[in-house]
Parts: structure tokens; C-alpha cells; sequence
């Protein structure tokens, strides 16, 4: 998978143009835990290949050389640099730059939560033509690209659930006694890597030697 940055654009001296601000440590809020969520990518044209997620890089750039301290400063005319995101001029005084594009500051954001990908870290995933945070690329393709319940892959543009760490195919997540498929809200216990509805852990449990 490719990789690049996200940067953020302003105008100095060559001083200025080699300072680099520390990454944001400001999070994304994570849903609850036990609230499964369902997602899905686009599905490509048949017979293409799942395509690999590119990481890009956020830079910070700058086209005022008197502020704090950017990724770099650019020597550009304001009227020359359009918003990768509502297509507008930018005539903010700083910006970023990540997939070969420069945004407005609150246009760069995650298609899922929103969040605005400058300020929760340095880095942004691109895939199937999504711009995500690590969470939510996590959270809609996994880590191993693998069902925690079937061990069969996972495509990029099936719908999963995710468990913690865990991620299933939408047919997959279900109870391991009931064979009951769960919806959003529903009440469950995580074993391993099997789920068991709330009306079955203690049968469950109890079949299984723990208790």
C-alpha cells in the first residue's frame, strides 16, 4: 500500500520551512463498548480486486510566514490553491495538505465520524474512495482482513461488525447457542471469539465447563 503525509501550508523564511509541529494527541470518541456497528465500503466492479488502503500523511502548511511554526511555507498565490473537498478557494491562513491535495482545515475530515483528520493525529487512511481515520479503517476492514468467527477473509467491501478487536462478518455475527443474529442494541457476551446472546450465557457457560 502506498503511504504519504498529511501536511499544513503557509509562506516563510527557510528557518521557519524546517520547523515541524508536534502531532495533535487529541483523540476520537469511541462508541460504547458492546455496541456493535455495522459498515460498509462500495463494492468495486466484478472481478476487480479489493485495492489496498493507501496512508496518507497530514502536513500543515502555511502561506503567513509571521505564525507559529508549520510543515511549510508555501510561495503560492492564494487564488491557485482549491479545496480538495467543496472545491473552493482557500484563503485561510493555514491549511493541509494529504492525497496530493490541499483542504480547508475542517474540510479534511472522516467520512464515518466526522472527525476533523488534522487534529487527531498525523495520518489519514484513502480506500475505495473514503477518506477514514485509523478507527474507523479499523473498524470497517480489520487489522488481519480475517472473521474472528469463521477465520475466512474479510473483502474490502463486505459489511463486518467489530467487537473490540474483533471482526466478523455481518452473516457470522451471531449467537453461538441460538444461532440468533444480532441487531444494534441487543445485550451479549464476548468469549473468545464466540458471542452469546444475554438468554444464553449462563447455558453457555455452563456447557462449557465455566461455571
Amino acid at each position: 500500500s502506498a503511504v504519504t503525509v498529511l501536511e499544513r501550508g503557509g509562506a516563510s523564511s527557510p528557518a521557519q520551512e524546517r520547523r515541524r509541529r508536534r502531532p495533535s494527541t487529541r483523540g476520537v470518541r469511541v462508541p460504547a463498548a458492546g455496541q456493535p456497528r455495522a459498515t460498509k465500503g462500495a463494492p468495486p466492479p466484478p472481478g476487480t480486486p479489493p485495492p489496498s488502503p493507501m496512508s496518507s500523511a497530514i502536513e500543515r502548511k502555511s502561506l503567513d510566514p509571521s505564525e507559529e511554526p508549520v510543515d511549510e511555507v508555501l510561495q503560492i498565490p492564494p487564488s491557485l490553491l482549491t479545496c480538495g473537498g467543496c472545491q473552493q478557494n482557500i484563503g485561510d491562513r493555514y491549511f493541509l495538505k494529504a492525497i496530493d491535495q490541499y483542504w480547508h482545515e475542517d474540510c479534511l475530515s472522516c467520512d464515518l465520524c466526522g472527525c476533523r483528520l488534522g487534529e487527531v493525529g498525523r495520518r489519514l487512511y484513502y480506500k475505495l474512495g473514503r477518506k477514514l481515520c485509523r478507527r474507523d479503517y479499523l473498524r470497517l476492514f480489520g487489522q488481519d482482513g480475517l472473521c474472528a468467527s469463521c477465520d475466512k477473509r474479510i473483502r474490502a467491501y463486505e459489511m463486518t461488525m467489530r467487537v473490540k478487536d474483533k471482526v466478523y462478518h455481518l452473516e457470522c455475527f451471531k449467537c453461538a447457542a441460538c444461532q440468533k443474529h444480532f441487531c444494534v442494541g441487543d445485550r451479549y457476551l464476548l468469549i473468545n471469539s464466540d458471542i452469546v446472546c444475554e438468554q444464553d450465557i449462563y447455558e453457555w457457560t455452563k456447557i462449557n465447563g465455566m461455571i
